[in-house]
């Protein structure tokens, strides 16, 4: 386990200077659960430069980019201009720790089934990969569906149900013993994220340097 006291550490000693403006257009996830110890870094190191992060839809960023409205996106999804990957992802089976599922001695894949999940709707790009995990083992489900990752969480928090979420989504819960990782034998997804711009600005490079720098504290 990383020790998250630890991720925002920088060397300052050698910062350069920036003071322009970078504008990230980021999906959910990314938005909510990767960029926050992101930019810390970042303005830790270039307290002048002025950060803005919008929050979109995967499917919203490349029109934001071609508009020139962001600097930079990052995106669960290949179609942004210049794309380059920048992280693998995994989806994993969550459950809060006062779950029946998370104690149970015995697991049966029948759990899943018997269960109630929490799913994201058909526009998050996650749906897709959800779907075909649950055909796999055919399990099938009634499921609560939810508009954003935070409020799926948050729902599994309180116990409404079981979900399959981002491990970077849920790194805080899982660190402080709220989540558990539900073992079922059931694989992770795996699904790659992506970084796009149109400039090459130095506050481009900044902040992409200190995303590989998040990048490498996860390997």
């Amino acid at each position: 386990m990383i020790d998250l006291t630890d991720r925002t550490k920088v060397d300052v000693t050698q910062s350069t200077v920036l003071k322009g403006t970078l504008r990230i257009a980021a999906s959910p996830v990314i938005s909510q659960a990767i960029l926050p110890d992101v930019l810390t870094r970042l303005h830790a190191k270039y307290p002048d430069m002025h950060l803005e992060l919008m929050t979109a839809p995967s499917s919203e960023i490349k029109r934001l980019l071609k508009s020139k409205k962001a600097d930079i996106g990052c995106s669960e999804l290949d179609h942004l201009p210049s794309s380059k990957a920048f992280m693998q992802d995994e989806l994993l089976l969550f459950a809060s720790i006062h779950h029946p599922l998370a104690h149970k001695k015995s697991p049966s894949i029948l759990d899943l089934q018997n269960t109630h999940w929490i799913l994201p709707d058909t526009k998050d790009p996650s749906r897709p990969l959800i779907d075909q995990s649950l055909q796999q083992y055919g399990v099938q489900v009634q499921p609560t569906i939810m508009g954003s990752p935070e409020s799926i969480k948050q729902a599994v928090l309180s116990g409404l149900g079981i979900a399959i979420l981002s491990r970077h989504s849920c790194k805080h819960e899982l660190a402080k013993g709220e989540l558990t990782v539900l073992d079922y034998k059931v694989a992770p997804i795996k699904r790659t994220l992506y970084t796009g711009t149109h400039s090459n600005t130095k506050e481009v490079q900044a902040f992409l340097s200190e995303l590989q720098a998040y990048c490498r504290l996860w390997q």
